[in-house]
């Protein structure tokens, strides 16, 4: 349908007669940095970009002003009597239970006595219909041209709604923005930044593109682009039997910060349509197929259609201020795995979905030219010339010799300022960590052995909160993205030394490409590594197939997707921004579950039913809070100095869509606080506190009182006493601790007391690598005796620096020590936390064998006396500067003697597991 010919939209009409303003200041968040952050030396903004204009209406303006705004005036809550009565029916109307439990439940006795405005679950679901509503859903019959075993139905809501309501949203007020940017990581301009979407080239250029009637004029001054993000992906519904499938397609905005679009827990994608799944009747699979792909791109035309319109002339919205914005819509990010991405952009599998590369050239170690709209579009015309679209057989064979798959109705063919070469991302959860699993762990398991790597893997110790493998990896089933990170985590440290060196160099190649495009920021130093690694990964590729992992070439999908990592950050921003695992998460929460609440009939309007019931629910109880907040008069007590307390957005949203989420706790600000003695009941010495890397927590109680003497039996350190003294005196002259084993005080030191608190279990947190401000969740260390359970004991290491204070980790492990916690204690008449450590000796990558430098690991070998005792020291817990995990150095083949419990103490080598986390191989990768 050409644009002429849309249906009309008086939305376009809106006129605004006043001066517009420009309120850029306002809407921009600039994130803080940290010690792997490009500085912003400057920041260049579109000129004239983004103007807004008086007149618009905020969340709460169309809360009061709906059809019942005049009676919640006097009742805030209507149509329920009081805050109670909404409480009592808001927890109904979102549980799972059925009317007829409902109506058991208010014919209790006990419930009888409450003053309710109703009385049966009819009652309340009638109230219910009276709340403000959001997005409406439609539904609509589709008549395919080929017969079908159960009729079509569409089900679906209005997109220019839906981007509306996220615009709209209070809770986006300050994470939302409007402006293209350049930002340059120095004055000279002499390397861009990009993070966010509107960081990269794409948004710029956008920005300044022609419109689509005049070719002379550029997109109006003060227009504002709204950057549309579509997801979709088939997912099962049924439980144990009936095979029913959803296939739901959510909307987004690329305009939202990243970090709370890709939180599911604050509900940043909505769900715009449930797209049929149909059963075509017909002989041939490959036809079914078609017909099912060809439905596909029609009902997404159809849905699509008001934001192409918006694309085109463009539509007046509501900003969270309250402003009016002239808004385009074009598509600028599609999450999709690589079939989908496949149906997306009309190819078949054979053919790359973003470039011209076919099958023979998957493999290839350069980037081929990108499959444009305009490249897929003139293809489709000469496959239209030479047979016709409904002779199916004769246009799918002739379809394949174009490498197409017989779409000849894209979707997006009439979606201006939009092209698949652009919308269709590499995405992290399939691309990179599904390909980890099908293809690096599976030429490792095929090299090394699957009995010798399942060995491996159950010997490791892995640190609290992290998953273990007990029966190894090669029988895994059901294998979820979890998994494959969780594997991605230990690999290489497993496979090194038992696979060919240049086998060890491809897979570290991998690995490192992998952690660096999860980078929530880059320029381009950081992009040149991110180009070495898979350069680097082809040049020894041949070693995985002399090696047998693979057995004759590289013609995969994924690995040709690779090559279009870095153009696409410089395009688009980092690609952590368009992974698939916010909108997985919206799978469970905004299709399973609601399917899951119905009688397990009519799918689709059960859940379309359940989901606007969910909508007026959270939106009444948001508005409520809101108001009430702002309530001069409160009935609750509260303190009025509270009034210029910011709430927690996160916290907020959550408490009112009931979704659980793990909050992560800032011992940094606590710390501080128990440091300027705002909390008068905390214990002394205070058990959190912090240096400016590093936070420590340790439980209120000690888990055991005894002598030193006494500990140094139990823990196995037969030279405590003496390093506790050498710690005091090295403590009184103002010495750095190192560990050397070499005592300094004389053996008459006199110390406060002999008895002394013991923790075993210390919470350390660090600060995020990219953003200071941010900090990691703290990661819980052991420093356990021997016990029935752990007959060796249990014991984790960190990287610990002389002094107070360090540089980490700007400079990597310069000048800083690792160690392994043995013991953490405090002496009583003390306010010092201490710790004995046992060092090791760290070997870098270049100075060892050709297994550690393959594999690019530091080496670290227990330090040892010449009577064959370890050498450790005591230092103050402060000193800390991350946790670490090590992994046994197995060589070729595993001692079998070893088990869980004794790998780490009958070891004397080991790794540094540099890809135990992000965090840690930032800092080892980046900073060395």
């Amino acid at each position: 349908m050409d644009f002429y010919d849309m249906p009309y939209d008086d939305r376009m009409d809106l006129q605004v007669d006043d001066v517009p303003y420009d309120d850029r200041d306002l809407d921009l968040q600039h994130s803080p940095s940290g010690p792997g952050t490009p500085s912003a030396g400057k920041v260049e903004y579109f000129p004239g970009a983004s103007q807004c204009y008086p007149g618009g209406r905020t969340f709460m303006d169309n809360f009061f002003s709906d059809e019942h705004g005049e009676l919640r005036e006097d009742n805030l809550f209507y149509p329920f009597a009081s805050q109670q009565d909404w409480q009592v029916a808001s927890w109904l109307l979102r549980s799972r239970l059925s009317m007829a439990a409902i109506d058991s439940f208010l014919s209790l006795d006990l419930i009888k006595e409450l003053p309710l405005s109703f009385r049966t679950a009819r009652e309340l679901r009638l109230r219910a219909e009276l709340l403000p509503s959001g997005p409406h859903w439609h539904s609509q019959a589709i008549r395919p041209q080929h017969p079908t075993k159960r009729s079509v139905t569409l089900f679906y809501r209005d997109p220019i709604e839906c981007v509306q309501s996220l615009l709209s949203h209070p809770f986006f007020e300050s994470h939302i923005e409007f402006v293209p940017r350049k930002v340059w990581s120095t004055a000279a301009q002499l390397s861009r930044v990009y993070d966010e979407w509107l960081t990269g080239k794409h948004a710029w250029n956008l920005q300044a593109s022609s419109s689509p009637f005049d070719l002379d004029k550029e997109l109006p001054e003060g227009g504002t682009l709204l950057g549309i993000v579509l997801s979709s992906d088939k997912t099962n519904i049924s439980v144990m039997s009936g095979n029913c499938m959803a296939h739901p397609l959510l909307l987004s905005l690329a305009n939202i910060a990243t970090d709370i679009h890709s939180k599911g827990s604050l509900h940043g994608h909505l769900l715009l349509a449930l797209l049929p799944v149909p059963s075509f009747i017909h002989k041939k699979s490959r036809i079914r197929s078609l017909l099912s792909d060809r439905l596909f791109h029609r009902c997404l035309d159809l849905i699509l259609t008001p934001l192409k319109i918006a694309a085109t002339v463009g539509v007046m919205m509501n900003d969270p201020h309250g402003n009016l914005r002239y808004c385009y819509t074009p598509l600028v990010g599609y999450i999709a795995d690589t079939p989908e991405q496949s149906l997306l952009a009309c190819t078949s599998p054979r053919t790359s979905s973003m470039s011209t590369a076919t099958y023979k050239e998957f493999g290839d170690d350069k980037r081929h030219d990108p499959r444009t709209a305009e490249h897929t579009l003139n293809a489709i015309s000469a496959l239209c010339s030479r047979a016709d679209p409904d002779d199916l057989p004769g246009f799918l064979k002739v379809a394949k010799s174009f490498g197409l798959n017989g779409i000849h109705e894209p979707f997006w063919r009439d979606w201006p300022l939009s092209d698949p070469a652009q919308f269709l991302k590499v995405e992290p959860l399939h691309h990179f960590f599904r390909m980890s699993w099908d293809h690096d762990i599976q030429w490792c398991i095929t090299v090394v052995g699957d009995d010798e790597i399942d060995f491996c893997f159950n010997l490791l110790q892995t640190p609290v909160g992290y998953r273990s493998f007990a029966d190894g990896i090669s029988k895994l089933k059901q294998v979820t993205g979890r998994d494959h990170r969780s594997i991605q985590r230990y690999i290489l440290c497993v496979v090194a030394g038992a696979a060919p060196p240049r086998f060890i160099a491809a897979i570290r190649a991998l690995l490192d490409f992998r952690y660096l495009a999860q980078m929530p920021v880059f320029d381009e130093q950081a992009l040149a590594k991110l180009n070495a690694a898979l350069a680097a990964f082809h040049a020894d590729k041949h070693a995985i197939l002399a090696a047998g992992g693979r057995s004759e070439h590289f013609r995969i999908p994924k690995l040709e997707l690779m090559q279009h990592v870095a153009p696409s950050i410089r395009t688009s921003g980092a690609p952590m921004q368009w992974s698939a695992d916010v909108t997985e998460h919206a799978h469970v929460t905004e299709v399973k579950n609601p399917a899951r609440a119905g009688n397990n009939q009519n799918y689709y309007a059960q859940i379309a039913r359940h989901l606007d019931r969910s909508d007026k629910c959270f939106r009444f109880d948001l508005a409520t809070n809101i108001a009430s907040s702002h309530d001069p008069h409160p009935d609750n007590g509260g303190d009025p100095t509270d009034e210029d307390h910011e709430p927690d957005d996160e916290k907020s949203h959550n408490l009112l869509y009931h979704s659980p989420i793990r909050k992560i706790v800032d011992y940094f600000k606590i710390a501080d606080a128990l440091a300027n003695g705002i909390s008068h009941n905390a214990p002394h010495p205070a058990r959190t506190f912090a240096s400016s890397t590093t936070a420590i927590h340790l439980a209120t109680k000690p888990h055991r009182r005894m002598t030193v003497d006494e500990a140094a039996t139990l823990f196995d350190l037969p030279d405590l006493l003496s390093a506790i003294c050498d710690c005091f005196d090295r403590c009184a002259n103002g010495i750095d601790h190192d560990i050397s084993g070499r005592r300094r005080a004389s053996s008459n030191y006199s110390l406060p007391s002999n008895k002394i608190q013991i923790w075993t279990k210390v919470r350390v947190q660090v600060r995020n690598y990219h953003n200071s401000e941010m900090v990691e969740p703290a990661q819980t260390m052991n420093v356990a005796p021997p016990s029935q359970e752990h007959p060796r004991g249990l014991y984790d290491c960190a990287v610990f620096s002389p002094g107070a204070e360090s540089d980490w980790p700007s400079q990597g492990l310069n000048g800083h020590m690792i160690a392994q916690l043995r013991l953490v204690f405090r002496m009583l008449g003390t306010d010092q936390f201490l710790t004995y450590v046992q060092c090791f000796h760290v070997i870098p990558p270049a100075g060892h064998t050709t297994d550690a430098t393959s594999s690019g690991l530091h080496v670290l070998k227990r330090a040892m006396r010449s009577n064959g005792e370890r050498i450790g020291d005591v230092l103050p817990l402060s000193h800390i500067r991350s946790p670490v995990h090590l992994i046994p150095r197995f060589g070729k083949t595993a001692n079998p003697r070893l088990t869980t419990h004794t790998s780490h103490e009958f070891s004397t080598e080991f790794w540094l597991n540099r890809y135990w986390n992000k965090h840690i191989y930032y800092c080892l990768s980046l900073c060395a």
